[in-house]
């Protein structure tokens, strides 16, 4: 017997559906028919798996090998890092996705940033309590001034706090897209590190040759001469004796720090090792420091003018270099890891190419020229550098460090924000040294404790500051300067996010006017152009030299721009210190 079910069309064609009587349960299949049922089920499902897999596979690969995307362009806003600043045409500039090239690098002296241990000496925790500061700053990495224990270079120096507050510092840093630098000094140890110690122990120890030793002059009294006239950098004898072994031992800097005598293959192994080290840990660079200082003249020979502590026979010695070179082969090994190498004079060009930066101290020792104002000084010093600089390297600006009077109480407190929009508009990689975003002035020295706010100790501890702050910072301190629009440290954040720009990132630079007061160039990349002019001298209403027409003020560094304020380049008034950036599209001036 059957079951029908039966439909009557539109057409009245009789449509009938019949079920076949069978097992008495509707549709119940076989058991051959599950069996065959779940074998193609199961085929089905690794095949979609093999899919889903491949997909991913392809997916990944395609993100790995794709090319990096350019710089937006300046109308959209970019994040680029490459400069060319030898031609002032409008053609795009190569984009090189390398950090550090466009990078603002905030160097800091551990010990006075930011205590949080309460003992007075700023530490580990501090930097990492502080991290937001960096990124509100638009700071791409820190460099810190020596963390390693001067007795053990594969350790921290205990005052900044233990191992695991650093590894903390650097994960932290890493979280919030910061890279971390740290300062390496190869060219001496303390006098207590073990390899000196043991060095000194007797004359046929297996270290002996690891530092510079030499016989001194006996005398008629029987006491002994050092070897030669050399003198170190604080204008003393470049040698002590060492009544163990009667003999001098060289330092180019205090007693207490001997030399290396990285002529010894034993000692560069060594401090091979010392870089592999800290890589492992996940640090992003160094700063290899006292780079000319490297090598000294074999035959120990006397200099034969009055001496001094930068002669011919103790500086920048031919072989420099090559030693630079071992330590970059380790350091970058087919990575994007920096080397910053620390050299005195921008004239040494040997050093390019055995490093990724050199660091340029030209703002800092060439502005103040006899027979120029600052602005002229100013303007030769980038002109000379910028035209010693070799085509691809990476140009680096800095106008402070921990050895040298800040730039507000050198050249005068009115030209703080007029010497950071220079630093900050120019092209290559910044050094900015910790406090110049709030205008510090020197205290007792260049370390003073960072500025917090007005409370007790500056913000800084809550115990007693190892050394005394600077008598400003009841007034300049990060917290007052926050609340104003136009403070040194707002201006800082504003010109931060200007160097995202395509034409400050990897654009052209071409000085258009200098004066006795103001210096102003152009930055430009593809149709967009920026006049960044800035007053390093008394009031000014001058003319920019060739250029005429409007544009956009998109920065003043004395009150707020909306960003929407036409100017004539022509009509331009500057109080003392004063610097604006002026924007214009589609033509040149």
């Amino acid at each position: 017997m059957s079951n029908e079910v039966a439909f009557n069309s539109l057409e009245r064609d009789d449509v009938k559906i019949t079920f076949e009587e069978g097992s008495g349960v509707l549709g119940k299949p076989t058991d051959e028919e599950v069996a065959q049922h779940k074998k193609t089920r199961l085929i089905l499902v690794v095949l979609f798996g093999v899919i889903v897999l491949t997909m991913v596979v392809v997916a990944v690969i395609i993100i790995i090998v794709s090319p990096k995307c350019e710089p937006k362009s300046d109308a959209e806003g970019s994040q680029a890092n490459q400069t060319n600043t030898k031609q002032t045409t409008d053609d795009p500039v190569e984009f090189h996705p390398v950090w550090w090239k466009n990078a603002v690098i905030y160097q800091i002296y551990p010990r006075s940033f930011f205590d949080k241990s309460g003992d007075g000496e700023g530490d580990f925790s501090g930097i990492s309590e502080k991290l937001n500061h960096f990124s509100n700053l638009g700071v791409s990495a820190l460099l810190l001034n020596p963390v390693y224990d001067p007795e053990d270079f594969k350790a921290v120096n205990k005052m900044f706090g233990p191992m695991k507050d650093f590894d903390n510092l650097l994960m932290e840093s890493h979280k919030k897209g910061l890279k971390v630098i740290l300062d390496f000094v190869p060219n001496h140890t303390s006098k207590k590190h073990p390899w000196f110690v043991e060095s000194s122990r007797d004359k046929t120890s297996a270290k002996r040759d690891w530092y510079v030793w030499a016989d001194g002059v006996k005398g008629r009294n029987g006491t002994y001469t050092p070897p030669n006239n050399w003198i170190n950098v604080e204008g003393g004898s470049a040698w002590e004796y060492d009544n163990t072994t009667a003999q001098f031992y060289l330092h180019q800097f205090k007693k207490d720090q001997p030399d290396l005598n990285l002529r010894d293959e034993g000692v560069i192994v060594e401090l091979k090792k010392v870089l592999e080290f800290w890589i492992d840990k996940g640090v992003d660079g160094f700063r290899i420091n006292d780079v000319q200082y490297f090598l000294e003249d074999r035959k120990l020979a006397n200099q034969t003018s009055t001496p001094m502590a930068k002669s011919s026979l103790t500086f920048d010695l031919e072989g420099n270099r090559e030693i630079l070179k071992e330590f970059q082969e380790v350091i970058n090994n087919g990575s994007k890891h920096l080397l910053i190498a620390e050299v005195e004079s921008t004239s040494s060009v040997q050093y390019y190419g055995s490093a990724d930066i050199l660091q340029n101290v030209d703002l800092i020792t060439k502005v103040n020229r006899s027979g120029m104002t600052l602005s002229q000084g100013i303007k030769n010093s980038v002109v000379e550098y910028m035209n010693a600089v070799p085509n691809g390297e990476t140009p680096n600006w800095l106008i402070g460090n921990l050895d040298v009077v800040r730039v507000g109480s050198r050249l005068g407190r009115d030209y703080r924000n007029a010497m950071n929009v220079l630093l900050m508009t120019l092209p290559g990689a910044v050094t900015a040294y910790y406090g110049e975003e709030i205008g510090m002035l020197s205290g007792a020295n260049e370390k003073t404790p960072m500025q917090w706010s007005n409370e007790s100790n500056a913000g800084f501890t809550y115990g007693k500051p190892w050394q005394p702050l600077a008598p400003a910072f009841l007034t300049l301190n990060v917290k007052t300067e926050k609340e104003e629009n136009s403070s040194i440290y707002n201006n800082y954040i504003k010109l931060a996010a200007l160097r995202n720009e395509s034409s400050f990132a990897i654009g052209n630079v071409t000085v258009v006017h200098s004066d006795t007061k103001v210096f102003a160039f152009l930055r430009n990349h593809k149709d967009f152009y920026y006049l960044v002019v800035i007053n390093f001298g008394d009031m000014w209403d001058g003319d920019i030299d060739g250029l005429s027409g409007r544009g956009t003020k998109v920065f003043d560094s004395e009150k707020d721009t909306s960003g929407t304020e036409q100017v004539d380049v022509n009509k331009i008034k500057l109080n003392p210190g004063q610097a604006v950036i002026v924007k214009r599209t589609s033509e040149e001036w």
